[in-house]
């Protein structure tokens, strides 16, 4: 057969065509670049994002260490031990309240009028427990009053200095620069002298006679003229004044000797500390003198006297932690990173001392994510291993369709949804009275980890449906077939050989679900009640029902307030580094297990 009829079969293959050239490149060489260089974008803008996130945070650690050495060396600190005392004697006076709240409702419940409430709860008898027990801690909030002005007043003095030499070397560099002969007036320079220029035309500071050239100085800084020789020096001279009036405002602080006004009076302070146990005494003799009428009332009587015997045997070791205490004692940097990693507060723009503890907000985040997966897991899972085993067409083109469509619902809709509806529904349904058996009923709060676990869970559904269903299906036909040969039921082959078969898939999917979960900022931020404070997990079940809150609705509340470089602001971004490890520990994490799982299997 010669050439030309092979090339006149329409079958024929013809690998002599040539290709299209396009710039110099043919056509697969092009596709390849597009997609390859895809990849590299992303890549790069990775990069960047994670050498930001670093950049950004890693200089907390320094600022925080800063705000520390200051804390200690301002008395600050000294005086939170001082605060000691104060803050449990509150906490024993709000249990005292509380007793007393309780005795007006057991008196309303025995059908006493209001008059004869009043009288009771007001009598002399009870006012000799109840208002002196309030009385008696007076002297000690007014030293600790005292004593937290003074250190807040040398803090705050210090902070200003460290400001206003910032200022100075600004001012500094700047007359450095404007002396230098044909310097030129920035767009800010120029904004600055003519503000300065009209404020010395105002004051008349500069020369009388003088005063029409520097009218027509501030006229050409407005037209934009180039600076003159004689403009040049009168900005000079406007900078070195205010050089000066900005060096007077100069408190100088000496840490060693501002410390004395705070750490003095110590006879005075164990004078106080000695009448506190005294009227306390005093305060719970008269408490035998009250007949509650009621056991309930008497075990919690009894039990407040236990819980002053244990506040009064405090104070001696409460006095050697003050004796113990040294201002020149050097704060290490690991400080700064231990004081966030296991900090129990987080506390921001406080008149005293701010605090960046990351557990309150981790406790926060994995309890919600605890609470949704409890949820999506099962539900998730079990609808991909229904629609792709068990169910039949009709049902699978339901259920399917209408399950992954819950994912194209916007967060901030689901998150108005359970501020609205499913939260207000969750309260109402703990206040019935046939729901009275559940130990934390009724609630109080409508937002808490529970509401926002459950939306989150409706969320995190669809995708752990879709990886799983996926999962699933790509076992290959011929197990399932195996199966049945050997007269294993559907059920059976379901449960025991797809399912383990398909473990791996089903893993990532929760993992990524997992992720999906805690990585969530619109729902967790309208609907976990924003309550920073580590969850009082001694109430069992009623954990669940408290308001928290959590890592990413922390950075979205307060991220739009900070100011840019502040310690606040890169204690967020060290949040969000927190975040970032997570998830690389929970990818980690999903790998391992599923490398581990296959070695078995083999």
């Amino acid at each position: 057969m010669t050439q030309d009829s092979k090339a006149s079969e329409p079958n024929a293959a013809r690998f002599d065509r040539r290709k299209n050239i396009l710039f110099g490149r043919d056509k697969d060489s092009i596709i390849k670049g597009f997609f390859g260089s895809t990849a590299t974008v992303a890549i790069v803008v990775l990069a960047l994002i994670t050498l930001f996130l670093f950049k950004e945070g890693f200089g907390f650690l320094g600022s925080y260490h800063k705000s520390l050495q200051e804390y200690r060396l301002s008395g600050l600190e000294y005086v939170d031990i001082l605060k000691e005392p104060r803050d449990d004697f509150s906490a024993l006076n709000r249990y005292l309240n509380d007793i007393r709240a309780e005795w007006i409702r057991d008196l309303n419940a025995r059908g006493l009028s209001r008059e004869a409430v009043s009288r009771t709860v007001t009598s002399p008898k009870a006012k000799a427990l109840f208002l002196s027990y309030i009385r008696a801690g007076s002297q000690l909030r007014g030293f600790i009053k005292k004593k937290m002005d003074a250190a807040i007043e040398v803090r705050d003095r210090y902070q200003t200095n460290e400001n206003l030499r910032e200022t100075l070397q600004g001012y500094a560099e700047k007359i450095e620069a404007v002396s230098e002969p044909g310097y030129r007036l920035s767009p800010e320079d120029r904004a600055q002298f003519a503000l300065r220029l009209k404020e010395s035309i105002r004051d008349n500071t500069l020369q009388a006679d003088k005063l029409p050239a520097n009218q027509e100085i501030l006229a050409a800084l407005e037209k934009g003229s180039p600076l003159t020789a004689a403009a040049q020096e009168i900005y000079l001279q406007l900078l070195r004044k205010q050089y000066l009036k900005t060096e007077a405002t100069l408190r100088p602080v000496d840490f060693s000797q501002s410390i004395n006004t705070i750490t003095d009076e110590q006879e005075r302070y164990a004078e106080i500390l000695f009448n506190l146990e005294m009227d306390i005494r005093k305060v719970l003799k008269r408490a035998d003198a009250i007949d509650f009428e009621n056991k309930s009332l008497d075990k919690r009587i009894q039990r407040f006297r236990e819980l002053n015997d244990q506040y009064l045997a405090s104070i001696p070791k409460h006095k050697a932690k003050l004796a113990s205490w040294d201002q020149n004692v050097e704060v290490p940097l690991w400080r700064a990173l231990a004081a966030f990693l296991a900090g129990k507060d987080w506390v921001t723009a406080s008149d005293q001392q701010d605090w960046y503890g990351l557990l309150p907000l981790l406790s926060g985040s994995l309890l919600i994510s605890l609470i949704a997966l409890f949820f999506a897991v099962p539900f998730g899972v079990g609808a991909a291993i229904y629609v792709n085993q068990i169910a039949g067409p009709l049902e699978r083109n339901l259920i399917k369709p209408y399950v992954e469509f819950v994912s194209a619902i916007p967060s901030v809709v689901i998150g108005f949804f359970g501020v609205v509806v499913f939260g207000e529904a969750i309260r109402l349904l703990s206040q019935f009275e046939f729901m009275a058996w559940v130990p934390f009923f009724p609630l109080q709060e409508r937002l808490n980890a529970f509401t926002a676990g459950a939306l989150l869970a409706l969320m995190a559904i669809p995708t752990i449906f879709t990886l799983a269903e996926d999962a699933i299906n790509n076992i290959p036909r011929h197990f399932k077939e195996a199966s049945f040969a050997v007269g294993a039921t559907r059920l059976q082959t379901t449960l025991r050989v797809i399912v383990p078969s398909a473990l791996s898939g089903i893993i990532s999917a929760v993992m990524l679900g997992f992720g999906r979960v805690i990585g969530e900022t619109m729902v967790v931020l309208l609907c976990a009640g924003n309550r920073i404070k580590i969850p009082d997990f001694s109430e069992g079940l009623g954990v669940f029902y408290q308001p928290v809150h959590t890592m990413t609705g922390i950075i979205a509340q307060e991220m739009g307030e900070v100011v840019r470089g502040s310690v606040h602001y890169r204690a967020l971004f060290m949040v969000g580094i927190v975040l970032f490890f997570v998830s690389l520990l929970i990818n980690y994490g999903a790998q391992w297990v599923v490398k581990k799982y296959r070695k078995v299997g083999d």
